[in-house]
This record gives structure tokens, sequence and C-alpha cells, in this order.
């Protein structure tokens, strides 16, 4: 499945990014960086990575996931993961990500979450 991105922002300063497909190293991996330092530019600083439709990613993704969090929390932000499907979850679980970025059933509790300041990113 090809990578795909969509992206949603509210006047409360959260943003979805949907990804759908395989993150891997490559030129997706790019636009992900690009499209979080383009929110957090405008001024979002709660940012959801919306993984349902995501199948796999690699290291190279996993490096970018703590790059981005990295970054969103140097402005001040807060980022979170959500709708993993078993597959991702047992490889955020295993590199430890899931120790680093919390994982929510979905991106509208991902979005609750940051609304009400709730959890540590």
């Amino acid at each position: 499945m090809p990578f795909e991105m969509a992206r949603t922002e509210d006047e409360s300063g959260v943003a979805v990014l949907t990804l759908t497909g395989t993150l891997t190293m490559g030129s997706q991996l790019e636009r992900l960086e690009a499209s979080v330092a383009e929110l957090i530019g405008k001024g979002q600083l709660g940012i959801v990575l919306d993984l349902a439709q995501v199948s796999y990613l690699d290291s190279s993704a996993i490096g970018t996931l703590i790059g981005c969090n990295n970054t969103v929390k140097k402005a001040g932000g807060r980022l979170r993961l959500a709708g993993v499907t078993e597959r991702v979850k047992k490889i955020l679980e295993m590199t430890g990500v899931d120790a680093v970025l919390p994982l929510d059933a979905n991106a509208g509790a991902s979005v609750a979450a940051l609304r009400a300041g709730t959890g540590e990113a």
C-alpha cells in the first residue's frame, strides 16, 4: 500500500496527521518531518499522528517518530500516536517508543487528551 498523508487542523491548536501505508526509509519520512515542522511553525502545538492505517514501520520510521516528538517538545507542544494496529504496537513496544509517546485507541481520544492537557508526550 503506498504511503499517503492527510491533515486536519482545528482552532484549538490540535492537528491530526492521518498516515496510510508503510512508514519506511525514504521520502515519506521526510514529508512527515516537514509536515510536523510546518504545523509547529503555524502554532499547532498539539499534534496527533493517526497510525490506524499504517501496516508497518521500520527503524528509520521509529527514529523519525522520536525526532518529531523532540521537535514538538522543543516548541512547547505535545505529540500523541493514535489507533496503532497490533503489529505496529508490538514494534513500538519492542523499541520502547510506547514509553516515550502516548498511544491512544483512536485519533478522537488523542485529540481529547491534547485539548484537556492530559498526558505527557
